[in-house]
């Protein structure tokens, strides 16, 4: 093994060990699948959001050349909200990823990011409208969206 696929491997324990301490604390739980890469995370909806009772599916990629190269989030589970479109997480944390950034801290701010939507960066442009212009609506989608998508 040269020294890379060490520190790569050996980042990746140490992101996995820190995810496994501090789960609980962001309602999450997970497993890492060394063949895939992959660390298969499953995020309870916040209280305090259209999103309680769900369970949503977060997949954390370590791609070839990690830490070098940034680990990619994607969310699985449908979900209304407007810095998520197609999976794809609009976050400033993932968008400026840096190695002193751990997997939890990203973790962290997504499951935040359920009860404060950042509007100053939407994603999802149909989902952003109806947040502005019907908040009642919004709410009302992405609870219907939750019930359908998340196994309430």
């Amino acid at each position: 093994m040269n020294d890379a696929s060490k520190r790569r491997k050996d980042k990746i324990k140490e992101e996995i060990k820190e995810f496994n301490e501090y789960k609980h604390t962001i309602c999450c739980d997970g497993h890492y699948s060394e063949n895939d890469s992959i660390l298969y995370v499953i995020m309870a909806g916040p209280n305090d959001s259209p999103y309680v009772g769900g369970t949503f599916k977060i997949n954390v990629k370590f791609p070839p050349k990690f830490p070098s190269e940034n680990p990619i989030f994607t969310f699985v589970t449908p979900i209304c909200h407007i810095n998520i479109k197609d999976g794809t997480i609009c976050l400033d944390s993932i968008n400026n990823y840096n190695p002193e950034t751990s997997i939890t801290d990203v973790l962290t701010q997504i499951f935040m990011m359920l009860t404060s939507p950042n509007e100053d960066s939407p994603l999802n442009l149909e989902y952003y409208k109806i947040y502005r212009d019907d908040l009642d609506e919004y709410f009302r989608i992405a609870r219907e969206m939750t019930r359908q998508n998340a196994k309430i």
